[in-house]
């Protein structure tokens, strides 16, 4: 019964990151069929599905009854545990299982760390022309849209239009993917036979 459980890829991760595959796909599809572009609509649902999927594998992992079977009867069952930000969680919840986590100051839990930042900010979207300040460095990476210095304190236009790219969705899918893979590799290999077919749902954009 663990071993069918853990191998089966329909899980609520496994679905959440396989939407924003196919949001990239859709995507393309529509910019390489004469979208006049790449600025897409589909990118802004992508960047919360993607933290969404991540916080999903936390849970699932750590917090559910699947969760007994990779920690035992020691797995996190406080109320509170559930409420942390998933920050927190993927900081907290590897240290207490598997004794060591993420480095906070190194990939992937850096972008981890933007991409739920830029998640906050448009779940809380107020139709600013300012952007945040983290906008800036999504442009110097192409994943937002650039603007001449002048425009750089607002523009004519509501920021969340800067971010809604296409390089923007493979970002947001390969930064979840990048951190979900992340995570199990820090499970002891006594563990990862339970953990492995949750790895074949992160598998990254090229």
């Amino acid at each position: 019964m663990a071993t069918s459980f853990a191998q089966t890829s329909v899980t609520i991760s496994g679905d959440l990151i396989t939407h924003v595959r196919v949001l990239h796909k859709m995507a393309k599809d529509v910019i390489a069929n004469g979208g006049t572009s790449d600025l897409t609509p589909f990118a802004i649902p992508a960047y919360i599905l993607a933290v969404t999927a991540v916080e999903a594998f936390v849970n699932e992992v750590f917090l559910s009854d699947f969760g007994s079977l990779v920690l035992g009867e020691s797995q996190l069952l406080l109320d509170e545990a559930e409420k942390l930000d998933v920050r927190l969680k993927l900081i907290l919840f590897p240290q207490f299982a598997f004794g060591q986590t993420l480095p906070k100051g190194e990939q992937p839990y850096q972008d981890m760390d933007l991409l739920v930042k830029l998640r906050n900010e448009l779940v809380h979207y107020k139709m600013n022309t300012k952007p945040p300040t983290f906008i800036k460095q999504l442009a110097q990476r192409k994943i937002a849209v650039g603007v001449p210095a002048e425009e750089e304190s607002g523009g004519p236009h509501p920021w969340a239009d800067r971010v809604s790219t296409l390089e923007g969705i493979r970002w947001a899918h390969n930064t979840a993917c990048a951190t979900v893979l992340a995570v199990l590799a820090l499970a002891p290999s006594e563990k990862q036979p339970l953990l492995a077919g949750l790895s074949h749902n992160f598998l990254q954009i090229p």
